[in-house]
């Protein structure tokens, strides 16, 4: 399956969905704050979201794991169908009892052994590798071209061929770019890429 982002432009989730319905299978909610404006209006479009053509993973890329948790059983406690939750390996993480459609990303500069795992290609090659021996650990691709030492770029043929071999057919792959022309660019250069 093929996702994208839910930043694809300045706006609110439900925004973000509408633009990426038709492109991909899903959207990955960005929910990067945990306040009382976010959850209000996460309840507010809950609903909506849930009666597009799209599918939804959920990433909560937080530093406090308090927060991550919080977040995480309110889209649970909204019987939210979440393909799969993205986590950060911060401090304490492990001391709460996820699910098990919770997975954990590597960073540029920690990457934690977990039995569920998300591969960023842009943390891996601007940082610390994933090791090729958890590659089936991996259930989730973060896709993005990489050049020049930045990354969240449009993908590009050279980063296509270097995340080719941590995807089959189980693997989501989110293209992790924030901007709709980057997405369109990515999608059809991974659709070459898998051509060829």
């Amino acid at each position: 399956m093929i996702g994208c982002t839910s930043w694809l432009v300045p706006g609110t989730w439900l925004e973000n969905a509408h633009l990426a319905q038709g492109l991909v299978d899903y959207e990955e909610l960005l929910v990067a704050s945990w306040d009382p404006d976010t959850q209000s209006t996460l309840e507010h479009e809950l609903p909506e979201l849930l009666t597009l053509d799209l599918q939804y993973a959920v990433h909560l890329p937080f530093s406090d794991a308090a927060d991550a948790w919080d977040a995480y059983r309110f889209f649970e406690g909204h019987r939210f169908p979440a393909l799969n939750y993205v986590l950060h390996p911060m401090a304490h993480w492990s001391d709460y009892a996820w699910g098990d459609r919770v997975a954990l990303e590597n960073l540029k500069d920690v990457v934690e052994p977990y039995e569920r795992m998300v591969f960023d290609v842009g943390h891996h090659l601007l940082g610390k590798r994933f090791p090729d021996e958890w590659k089936s650990r991996v259930v989730e691709v973060h896709a993005m071209g990489v050049q020049d030492g930045k990354d969240h770029l449009a993908l590009d043929p050279a980063t296509a061929r270097v995340i080719l071999p941590w995807v089959n057919d189980q693997t989501l792959l989110t293209f992790e770019v924030f901007d709709l022309d980057a997405l369109t660019t990515s999608l059809r250069t991974w659709e070459a890429s898998c051509a060829g």
